[in-house]
């Protein structure tokens, strides 16, 4: 899995061979839409009505399939609309990515144990919603996009309930590979 963080929700993420760009109309100044979008596979924008909303009393992870069974371009990957702009892709080989604005409240549950979970939003907000996702489930990796005057906020806050989870703080423009 490879996450790039461009600014507020735009993120461009590869995984299970899939390539996703969120947020492209929002694409900061200096970087080419076209370009961000080129060889995407799925581009999710905000007002995404073709995603169904996660409804974590609902979901369940989809089993493994064997590979004689599974079907031709079936890669296992499953979107969902995630709080007002945020997206949850759950992959069968690489677990839960949930990509969440902080400032939309999100309901955190045991869906996201051993997942990756990207906060964007302002430090005080990343900071009141990784300690709320820290409380009930225990993520694998928590990324903080936030601007820089605000990292300090987000990562003092976070960093001492961590438990066995990990915490970076992403950079625009730069690839993570989880």
């Amino acid at each position: 899995m490879k996450i790039t963080w461009f600014a507020d929700m735009t993120f461009r993420i590869q995984i299970a061979g899939r390539t996703i760009v969120t947020h492209a109309e929002e694409v900061p100044q200096g970087i080419d839409r076209s370009e961000l979008i080129a060889g995407a596979q799925t581009v999710v924008s905000t007002p995404s009505s073709d995603l169904a909303q996660f409804d974590f009393l609902k979901w369940r992870p989809r089993r493994r399939t064997r590979l004689i069974d599974r079907e031709a371009g079936e890669e296992g990957l499953d979107l969902f609309g995630f709080g007002a702009r945020g997206l949850l892709v759950y992959s069968v080989d690489e677990g839960v990515l949930v990509l969440d604005e902080a400032s939309a409240g999100a309901q955190w549950d045991r869906f996201a144990d051993n997942g990756v979970v990207v906060l964007a939003g302002s430090g005080t907000r990343c900071a009141a919603q990784g300690a709320a996702l820290l409380h009930i489930a225990r993520p694998r990796l928590i990324a903080l996009a936030v601007n820089d005057s605000e990292i300090d906020i987000a990562f003092d806050a976070l960093a001492a309930g961590l438990g066995q989870a990990s915490l970076i703080v992403l950079e625009p423009n730069l690839a993570v590979e989880v």
